[in-house]
């Protein structure tokens, strides 16, 4: 069993600043990871990971594991500290944009078949088309 340890992920700025998901949770199942720049709570990046093991019949054809991974960048509303009482606002998420992926395994797929899927997915998330679809809004037809 891999230990749990921090994450280092860039973001997507012109250049690149390293921002650091520290451990805030391990479940059997899932590990929360929390990138604390943002020095409140409601605004910390997040990255959760789980696993769904599959329960039931173990002779079962359709028993899979279920990988699953999710970010997550709240962005905070900008508010005023000028307010009638002096006193603050409390913080605000202002929107919230997420990923969520999930990979469905079947128990009797292969390492490589693992290997293969997690390839295309990395592969496909690189393609020009993806970063103009996922930016742009448009299409790829």
């Amino acid at each position: 069993m891999a230990a749990a340890t921090n994450l280092t992920i860039n973001d997507g700025l012109a250049t690149p600043v390293a921002h650091t998901f520290e451990v805030a949770k391990l479940q059997p199942e899932s590990a929360l990871f929390e990138d604390r720049v943002a020095g409140i709570y409601i605004g910390f990046n997040k990255l959760v990971f789980n696993v769904s093991r599959p329960t039931g019949d173990s002779k079962a054809a359709t028993r899979n594991l279920k990988v699953s991974f999710r970010i997550e960048t709240p962005k905070m509303e900008t508010v005023s500290n000028n307010t009638y009482s002096g006193v603050a606002p409390a913080p605000t998420v202002a929107y919230r944009p997420v990923f969520e992926g999930t990979f469905t395994l079947p128990e009797r797929c292969s390492l490589q078949d693992r290997k293969d899927l997690l390839a295309y997915v990395k592969n496909t998330l690189s393609q020009v088309v993806v970063d103009n679809l996922i930016q742009k809004f448009e299409l790829p037809y």
